[in-house]
């Protein structure tokens, strides 16, 4: 509603980049009522995944590299308000530069949020993007992140207080996010089946036991000890989880090991669980294809159908919902994927999504691989970004 366009880079220019106080700049909190706010005020928008922005600098020899500042302008001229993006390396050995020389990976995330603050754009980092990377550089098993005793959770402790004492005064910091579809990992069968990549050369370890597989338990452990230690630092910026969109099966997975579709009602019911107390805003992760995967047991929906029950969550639990990815792939749609595209953002805009992210923007790799990506360098997808930039004009 506000901040959007000009009013957000009049908001940071007057700011004078980061603040002496964070209570200036609150970025996004909830209201008692359960309404997203944005320092303060009513907010709606829609932004991008900017995954690899930041986490690009930190591979070797790369620590130059300085081209999310193009990507940032290009951004800032649609009126893109936020991105989300990682934070720290997604393998093992890309965590070398924080473990090693902790000095320069903050010195190139200083450069990274003053020059988001300097292009107006809002900032969602997620911390912690896969999953068994942090037990895996500890030398533990993944079940660990259901100990807040484990090794696991010291280095969990000790990465967000340095990030967020260091970042909670800039008025680029929007929120903050644990991970990435962890509820995708949890109680799923099987000891020696569904367990996490073993890839050695880049950090994980040589083999994989059930020790690495994870529950219910141990997500509702890992979410409430990050929001708290989140808590610690910053008071008013929401805690995301970053959990995609449950499996249709996930509350049947969690109480009878089936897979066996949930009703409506049991998925509202699983998405207030998987967002324990602590954590005070919904995430979802939608995409078109979603929906084929078989929801609900007692009557089928589409796109429009799960964000609806998912919003109705959202109203019934107080707690915003934030769709933290949704976007439409040309290699499984071919030339229905503008099509596919427009559906969920109409789904976005009728269904009033307080918050929202296309995924990808400016990330090789899924050019080819998922045609999905949008940037400078694919004109043909640049009509995704002009569409979004309609619905946010609207929104204000």
């Amino acid at each position: 509603m506000k901040w959007i366009g000009i009013s957000l880079l009049f908001l940071f220019i007057m700011g004078g980049g980061s603040c002496s106080n964070s209570n200036h700049y609150p970025g996004l909190s909830v209201s008692k009522a359960g309404e997203l706010l944005l320092n303060g005020e009513p907010y709606q928008a829609i932004g991008v995944n900017y995954f690899n922005a930041f986490i690009r600098t930190l591979d070797d020899g790369q620590q130059s590299d300085t081209s999310y500042r193009a990507g940032l302008a290009y951004l800032r001229e649609r009126n893109i308000p936020f991105i989300r993006f990682a934070v720290n390396g997604y393998w093992p050995k890309n965590w070398h530069l924080y473990l090693n020389t902790p000095d320069d990976y903050f010195k190139q995330l200083d450069a990274f949020v003053a020059a988001a603050e300097a292009f107006g754009i809002g900032l969602i980092p997620s911390f912690f993007w896969h999953t068994p990377t942090v037990p895996d550089l500890v030398g533990e098993s993944v079940n660990q992140w259901g100990n807040t005793d484990s090794k696991t959770h010291e280095l969990m402790r000790k990465f967000i207080r340095e990030v967020v004492v260091r970042y909670r005064d800039s008025p680029a910091i929007w929120g903050w996010e644990q991970g990435n579809e962890v509820n995708l990992l949890v109680d799923l069968p099987g000891d020696d089946d569904n367990l996490p990549p073993i890839v050695p050369e880049l950090g994980t370890p040589a083999k994989r036991s059930k020790e690495d597989k994870l529950y219910t338990a141990d997500l509702l452990v890992m979410m409430q000890a990050f929001a708290k230690e989140v808590r610690k630092y910053d008071e008013t910026r929401i805690v995301i989880t970053g959990n995609a969109v449950q499996r249709p099966a996930a509350r049947n997975l969690w109480k009878n090991q089936s897979w066996a579709a949930d009703t409506r009602a049991e998925f509202i019911e699983m998405l207030g669980i998987q967002h324990p107390d602590l954590i005070d805003v919904l995430s979802s992760h939608v995409y078109p294809g979603s929906a084929e995967e078989g929801y609900f047991s007692d009557g089928e929906v589409g796109v429009d159908g799960l964000i609806r029950a998912s919003m109705a969550a959202a109203a019934a639990l107080k707690k915003p919902l934030f769709l933290g990815e949704w976007g439409a792939q040309e290699v499984k749609y071919g030339t229905e994927t503008r099509d596919k595209f427009m559906e969920i953002l109409k789904a976005i805009e009728d269904n009033r999504v307080p918050l929202s992210a296309m995924w990808v923007f400016d990330y090789p790799p899924h050019d080819n691989e998922e045609g999905i990506n949008v940037s400078p360098d694919n004109g043909r997808r640049e009509y995704m970004l002009q569409e979004i930039m309609k619905v946010n004009e609207r929104m204000q």
